[in-house]
Order: C-alpha cells, then sequence, then structure tokens
C-alpha cells in the first residue's frame, strides 16, 4: 500500500474525523484515535512515521498519547482493525508505549521535535512531575510563580520542599496568603492532564527565565509542613486568619502542629529542666511582648529569685529588637515542637492516656 494511499484511508475511512456536529461524542472521537494509534504500531515505526508527516497538529496531538499508552494489539483485533483501512496483514502481536511514540515522531520530525511533542502528549514521559524543582532555591521558585494564579501556586507549592515553599509565601501579601492557604488546605486529588500542563508550563518557564507521585495531593498534609517552617509569629497569623473563614480547617491544622498556645499545655518539669539550659537574657527576649498567659507559664517554672532577675534583664534590655525575639521565640517553639513530636514532651491537651 502506497503512503499516499495510507494517509488518505486514514483521513477518509472515518477512522479520524474531525466532526461538524459539535454533539458528536467525545468517547466516539476518543476511541477513533486509538484504533488509528494501533494501525500505526501494527505498521512498523517506519511506515507510521511516514504517514504522521501527512497528517495534521491536531490529529498527531491526539494520536500520539494513545500510541504511547498501547501495550500490545491482540491478533484478532489487528485483524479488524487492517480490514477497516481495507488492507490485509500478518496477525502478529506489537509492542506500545512511550518509546514507540518517540521512535516513531523521531523518524518523522527528527529527535528534537519528536522529544517536544512527546512532552506534550504524554503525561510525566521523563518521570515524576515537578522534579526539576529539586535543584532551585527558594528565589528561584519564587521567581517562577510570582504572577502566576493562586491554582498554580497551590499545586506547585504542594510538590517542593515545605522549607522552600514557605520562602514563597512570605513574599506573598496578607490576602493572596489567605487565598493560597486555603486552596492548599482544600487540595485533594488533581486531573492528570492538568497536573502534566502545569508540569510542562512551569518547565519551560523555568528555562526562559534562565533559572537554574501520583495525581493525590496531600494539601493539609502540605500545609502543616509549610506552616512549620514559617516563623511562630507568622503561623500564628496565618492559623488566625483560616481560623476566621473555616474553624474547623484551623482545628484540624493545629492538630499536625506546635503553636504558642501549645506551650500552654507542656508538661512543667519537661519547661523547667527546658529553661534551666537557657540564659537569663534569652529568657527575657522570650517573654517579651507575649500574652500575660504566656509570661505567667514560663515565670512560674523558674525560681521566684530567678523570675526577678530575668523581669529585670527585660527591662533593661527594651526596646528590643523584633527579630531578636522573633529568632529566640522561634528557636524555643522548634525546640518543644521536636521533643512533642519525639514523645518527649506531653500536653495537657493531648487525648492519650498517661499512668
Amino acid at each position: 500500500m502506497a503512503e499516499s494511499d495510507l494517509d488518505y484511508l486514514i483521513q477518509h475511512s472515518g477512522l479520524i474525523k474531525v466532526p461538524s456536529d459539535k454533539k458528536t461524542s467525545n468517547i466516539k472521537e476518543k476511541n477513533n484515535f486509538r484504533k488509528v494509534a494501533k494501525f500505526l504500531v501494527l505498521l512498523g515505526v517506519d511506515e507510521a512515521a511516514k504517514i504522521l508527516k501527512h497528517l495534521e497538529p491536531e490529529e498527531i496531538e491526539k494520536i500520539v498519547p494513545e500510541i504511547a499508552s498501547i501495550r500490545s494489539v491482540p491478533d484478532d483485533e489487528a485483524t479488524t482493525i487492517f480490514a477497516e483501512f481495507k488492507a490485509l496483514t500478518k496477525q502478529q502481536k506489537n509492542k506500545g508505549g512511550v518509546n514507540t511514540a518517540r521512535s516513531i515522531l523521531e523518524k518523522a520530525f527528527g529527535s528534537v521535535k519528536a522529544e517536544q511533542m512527546i512532552q506534550e502528549s504524554v503525561p510525566y514521559s521523563n518521570g515524576e512531575p515537578f522534579s526539576y524543582l529539586k535543584d532551585i532555591d527558594g528565589e528561584q521558585l519564587w521567581l517562577l510563580l510570582k504572577d502566576e494564579g493562586t491554582p498554580v501556586r497551590a499545586l506547585v507549592l504542594s510538590k517542593v520542599q515545605p522549607t522552600m515553599a514557605a520562602e514563597s509565601i512570605k513574599k506573598m501579601n496578607k490576602d493572596d496568603q489567605k487565598e493560597l492557604l486555603i486552596r492548599m488546605a482544600h487540595m485533594k486529588s488533581m486531573d492528570a492532564d492538568v497536573i502534566r500542563r502545569v508540569n510542562l508550563s512551569m518547565h519551560e518557564k523555568l528555562q526562559s527565565l534562565n533559572t537554574t507521585k501520583s495525581n493525590q495531593v496531600d494539601g493539609r498534609g502540605a500545609l502543616a509542613e509549610i506552616l512549620k517552617k514559617m516563623p511562630v509569629a507568622d503561623e500564628n497569623s496565618i492559623l488566625g486568619i483560616l481560623g476566621a473563614k473555616d474553624p474547623e480547617l484551623e482545628r484540624n491544622l493545629r492538630d499536625k502542629l506546635f503553636t504558642l498556645d501549645d506551650v500552654l499545655e507542656s508538661d512543667d518539669r519537661f519547661l523547667q529542666k527546658k529553661l534551666h539550659s537557657m540564659e537569663d537574657v534569652d529568657i527575657a527576649f522570650l517573654i517579651a511582648g507575649k500574652k500575660e498567659q504566656f509570661r505567667s507559664k514560663i515565670l512560674k517554672n523558674v525560681s521566684k529569685t530567678r523570675g526577678d532577675v530575668i523581669l529585670e534583664e527585660e527591662q533593661l534590655k527594651k526596646p528590643m529588637l523584633k527579630s531578636d525575639v522573633e529568632k529566640i521565640t522561634n528557636k524555643f517553639v522548634n525546640e518543644l515542637r521536636v521533643a512533642w513530636e519525639e514523645g518527649k514532651l506531653i500536653l495537657k491537651s493531648d487525648d492519650a492516656i498517661y499512668v
């Protein structure tokens, strides 16, 4: 069968159609393109490459993913397909897959164009989505996301290291933070094609900027990890914003976190040991600017004499730099958080029963 005949059959035998009737079933169209893909696999790489040269870009775009997804073509189906194309062939099983699609496209269009078409047509053909982000830093990530919308930001930030995601979130204004965090918290699953398109778009954008497992997304888990990496003041502010709109969400996140409020519920004996290892001046910075409940919790776990010294240090050091207060507070809370996660610190609010 001549190449022109094959091309004619593909476009006119009814197996590829671009219907004028918009109500034509998408399922029927997809099945037709899959039949064509199987036909090309049966023909072999060389013949398939010749045919693809003569198809419209829109048709190629539909056929390539189908070729990549084919694992085998049974003998009886092969016979039926060739009959529909008015051709006879020896019955055989043929393998498809991404490599087959790539080989056909390379012969038809060359390696560069073939790889581009594979990337555009086959989800995750080169591994896990967004894997290239592991090689960039927080500043590069922000450059990538700063002019993107909330849905894209939420998806990408759920796929990167929490520390890096936290850096980007800190650069957003309060309204954008609120919108983003709420969206992340409600993410559960994502259409594979959406992830593929965002993955490809971000990869291309990253290259143009000259910077540098699954479809399931645990939005709340990722958000909790990000919040852990943010300063305590920012963490509490964000939780407050979320709580005003969605109290249940705030409670869910707090269950995954250790906050300043948890210090109030911390075991006194553990706190006494921790405070004993700290300098008086550091404790003065720790209680500076805090609510009375927090200050009382800390001071009641040191001796009265030492408490007086700490309060005196607080007065001597005023006015204090906010950054210095936050640095010591973050260190203190993070150390308690680690102890809590390791089971070394008991909270009164824990549901667990201790004996």
